[in-house]
């Protein structure tokens, strides 16, 4: 408790002394689309938004996807060691297969258990990350009870011009990057490639190996990671109102962990789509897009085979968003074709989704409204209906009050519906409502967005004893409130988040396992004159309640607080030199009980990218 009260005083350190400053431009001029699937200024969904640039993705020290999201406020992330480890993300308190992930708007979630893989999911090809907290299911489908996050590929822009990179770490830490990308007329290309391998750290801690059925004698090795990230982009401009599209993005990693009956695995997660956007008439955006997702996951224990679990999502869908002067209307209709295949016994292989959406947003004055509503009618579990309607006030023009309801849900998986464990072809959707009341500030001290919501999960499936058969058994409760704000200190850029939350099994008031009551983090950063460049991040949560890794009892996971610290230095014009400090302060914790993280690490980057 001390630690984590040390931590929340090292936040409030960083964000005490705001003064009244210009906005940094990126508050102001970033466009946002994940919220309602139309663009809207960041300021200006009724949901809580945020957006890490690439700026920022280059400013901190997050080396991948899961170590980037942990500064954000109501997400969490749960990870079984170093880059590469199973990692698992929750919003708001919900579970990690109720986050809907889409890279360019594909889906690529695993239909054997409705997660997806952002342990696979590293940096450099990134060119934005957009995170709605709550329920869009009436926006998106399945899965999103806690939010979505959406993460989209780098594009190319201005003069076709090359980048590399080159980098070296603690670890024996190596990367090396190229691409190539801008526009050629009405043409507009990026290509980029990135291999990046580390030796790691051994994943499990000392004190549980060995463990029977866990961990074997060999897991206080070093557990390596290897990953070839592979992304494209093409468009061309037919003329200012049509264009056409593809982009495929492809991560394959290789990774060694520590376990008695797994212990490597190889896991490639691709998204291939196809798009042409076309305005009809002046008030009128027409969008198609064919896509298909892939993860495609191989284990095996000191290379003796093991399991094989390939997902393919292919997506079809047609949006339009129409402008009715008051106001913006989008209408859609969706197709999604989920299949499977395994070298397990499942009863089920395939299944179909078609969809039917419809949303309006509009600002009258001082009023703000969003209405959604979203059909999705399963092959396999029926139909489900989905709604959220949404209002804002203007206090003042900085100043907006908001409040919303929504209701939400997850289909269940093919591990639950057909897998060849407790399966139940007979299980319902698990449904959630949600309500919230935001104030948001927009003005010469930055973006901030105080939120508290409510959300409760019904039908919620689980393995019941003694048959442990998949069963809609089980209630959750989430309320909490969540604190973001992003602006200037002194003419330094700065962020904070804080969330207090009280994620409970409704049923016995247990507190939910993997997820904090209390949790935040801080970051100041800025230039020392025009050649150099600094970001320091506190990161701190409280303690968790977990299951013992080798009794498997609940035991609680103490609380921590870790800081990270970039420096950059420019010695010329097209060159960058940068040097990312992980956990300065060498902290000793765990995500989840048993499991190490990074300790004190140092990587070093030099990139060239001409201007």
């Amino acid at each position: 408790m001390r630690q984590t009260s040390l931590a929340l005083a090292l936040a409030a350190g960083f964000v005490a002394p705001v003064c009244a400053q210009t906005p940094p431009t990126f508050v102001g001029d970033t466009i946002v689309v994940t919220p309602t699937g139309t663009e809207q200024a960041l300021a200006a969904p009724l949901q809580h938004t945020s957006v890490i640039t690439r700026a920022e993705i280059e400013a901190s020290a997050a080396p991948d996807l899961p170590t980037l999201l942990r500064q954000e406020s109501g997400v969490e992330i749960a990870q079984t060691g170093g880059m590469g480890a199973q990692a698992a993300i929750r919003i708001r308190g919900s579970e990690s297969d109720h986050v809907l992930v889409l890279i360019d708007g594909v889906r690529v979630n695993s239909a054997s258990t409705g997660a997806t893989a952002i342990d696979q999911l590293l940096l450099d090809e990134v060119e934005r990350v957009e995170i709605v907290r709550g329920n869009v299911s009436s926006v998106y489908g399945s899965e999103a009870i806690g939010g979505v996050v959406q993460i989209f590929t780098r594009r190319g822009t201005g003069a076709v011009r090359p980048g590399l990179k080159v980098g070296l770490g603690t670890d024996d830490t190596r990367k090396l990057a190229a691409s190539i990308g801008g526009m050629l007329g009405d043409t507009r290309l990026h290509f980029g490639v990135t291999r990046t391998q580390t030796d790691g750290f051994s994943s499990a801690r000392a004190a549980f190996v060995p463990a029977p059925f866990v961990f074997a004698p060999a897991d206080i090795d070093d557990d390596a990671y290897r990953n070839t990230t592979l992304n494209l982009a093409l468009s061309h401009r037919l003329s200012g109102a049509h264009e056409m599209g593809l982009t495929a993005f492809r991560s394959a990693g290789d990774t060694e962990f520590d376990g008695a009956s797994r212990n490597h695995s190889e896991q490639t997660l691709t998204a291939v789509s196809v798009y042409s956007e076309n305005r009809w008439l002046p008030g009128w955006l027409s969008r198609v897009q064919a896509s298909q997702g892939v993860d495609d996951l191989t284990s095996d224990f000191n290379g003796a085979t093991g399991d094989r679990f390939r997902t393919r999502n292919r997506q079809l869908a047609w949006h339009n968003t129409v402008n009715l002067g008051p106001g913006t209307l989008r209408a859609g209709a969706e197709g999604l074709w989920q299949g499977f295949d395994s070298n397990q016994s499942y009863s089920g292989d395939a299944r179909r989704v078609a969809s039917l959406l419809a949303g309006y947003t509009a600002a009258l004055g001082a009023h703000e409204m969003q209405l959604n509503l979203r059909r999705d009618d399963y092959s396999d579990v029926g139909a489900a209906t989905t709604g959220l309607v949404g209002y804002g006030y203007r206090l003042t023009p900085a100043l907006r009050l908001a409040a919303s309801y929504s209701t939400a849900f997850r289909a269940p998986t093919f591990n639950e519906l057909y897998g060849p464990f407790g399966s139940n072809p007979a299980l319902d959707p698990e449904r959630a409502r949600s309500a919230e009341l935001g104030l948001t500030y927009h003005g010469s001290l930055g973006l901030a967005r105080l939120t508290a919501f409510s959300t409760r999960t019904r039908d919620l499936i689980n393995f019941v004893p003694p048959t442990f058969t998949a069963t809609n058994v089980d209630r959750a409760r989430n309320r909490g409130v969540e604190l973001a704000w992003q602006g200037r200190v002194a003419g330094l850029d700065a962020r904070a988040a804080f969330t207090a939350q009280n994620p409970e099994d409704a049923s016995t008031g247990l507190g939910l396992l993997r997820r904090a009551d209390r949790f935040g983090s801080a970051s100041l950063g800025g230039g020392l004159g025009e050649a150099f460049d600094w970001r320091a991040e506190v990161l701190a949560s409280g303690p968790r309640p977990d299951v013992h890794a080798t009794n498997f009892t609940r035991t609680t996971v103490p609380g921590y607080a870790i800081v990270n610290l970039s420096l950059g230095w420019q010695p010329a014009r097209d060159w960058h030199l940068s040097a990312k400090l992980l956990n300065l302060l060498d902290k000793d914790y765990s995500l989840v009980h048993g499991y190490n993280t990074q300790g004190r690490a140092l990587f070093v980057e030099l990139a060239f990218a001409p201007k």
